[in-house]
């Protein structure tokens, strides 16, 4: 546990009493509001007294603070686009209503605070010239990761590809395989493998979008059994490559690159005929798909006791298209 020294902390702490008031309902009771008071001010005293804190929350300047190295979203994407919506809120409830999280940091000159959660209220603050409301905790860089992560896992304005490329670099610096990250981030092992396959898409196809936040977990799933192809499907991939490098730079939506990269191979794989067995890359699941003289198509799946949900819809949905 660290303690709090920086030298105008005290006035932080007394500005931060008055930002919580202010969120608080204005029909409140006066006896709530002596309650607040009460509560700001032992939290002060506390600070003099130089006792251990682990979540006060202050208005401090953004100057003060930097985001986190390891931090889940591109940073350098954010504009009036992306954080209009808050930029709306901020302006209509005249505050910022949920602190970022930040840790401190120890002997960095006027940087202070590292932000964990919280970069889009951060740009925000910044662009409209306002105070950022934090609040200050202890966490393990890993600890971090997954606060960050919970946190972000149901906004939708942070990309699938934002996600995938932490999950990766969380895979190497937290966890020793796949199977101990799932279970610190309560998923799916299906769940994560579809993420990590995003991360690993080839350079040439991520520089084929306009916008990175456009490349989607499903556009992964579609390439992947063109990219890890080998023997007649190594022809599919050098095609998807080479179309890939074609539109570069043509700025096309994700829509549009996805269903111009699938194009090049569309002939190729109505003139192929699909193999029959598939398995799940936990070995989960085994699938067999035939086809009948009446057009029809038979699906039959067979699964382990350990077999999920997740992983019958990842291996249908990564070889039904094959069939169309």
């Amino acid at each position: 546990m660290k303690k709090i020294k920086n030298s105008d902390f005290l006035g932080q702490i007394k500005e931060s009493i008055e930002h919580e008031k202010n969120n608080k309902d204005e029909v409140a009771s006066e006896s709530t509001k002596v309650n607040q008071f009460e509560q700001g001010l032992n939290l002060t005293k506390e600070i003099m007294s130089g006792s251990k804190i682990k979540t006060p929350r202050l208005l401090v300047d953004p100057s003060q603070c930097k985001i986190w190295e390891k931090h889940n979203r591109a940073f350098e994407l954010l504009n009036e686009v992306r954080c209009k919506d808050l930029i709306d809120q901020f302006k209509e409830t005249g505050k910022q209503e949920f602190p970022g999280i930040v840790r401190l940091i120890e002997g960095g000159g006027e940087i202070k605070y590292e932000i964990i959660c919280g970069a889009r209220r951060y740009w925000t603050s910044k662009y409209l010239g306002w105070k950022y409301f934090i609040e200050i905790r202890e966490l393990s860089d890993e600890e971090a990761f997954r606060l960050s992560d919970i946190e972000n896992r149901a906004r939708e304005d942070i990309s699938d590809y934002e996600r995938a490329l932490d999950y990766k670099h969380a895979l190497g610096y937290y966890y020793q395989n796949q199977v101990q990250m799932a279970s610190r981030l309560e998923v799916s092992q299906s769940w994560l493998s579809r993420y990590l396959d995003l991360a690993d898409l080839p350079q040439d196809i991520v520089s084929a979008y306009r916008d990175v936040t456009e490349i989607k977990v499903s556009h992964a799933r579609k390439l992947k059994p063109i990219l890890s192809g080998t023997g007649e499907n190594k022809l599919n991939k050098e095609k998807l490559l080479q179309k890939a490098v074609e539109i570069k730079n043509l700025g096309y939506d994700g829509t549009k690159v996805i269903s111009e990269l699938l194009s090049v191979i569309k002939i190729k794989n109505k003139r192929s005929r699909p193999k029959s067995h598939y398995s799940s890359n936990n070995g989960f699941v085994n699938m067999e798909i035939r086809t009948r003289k009446d057009k029809k198509i038979e699906v039959i799946i067979q699964l382990q006791d350990n077999a999920s949900k997740e992983d019958v819809l990842e291996l249908l949905s990564s070889n039904i298209d094959q069939y169309f």
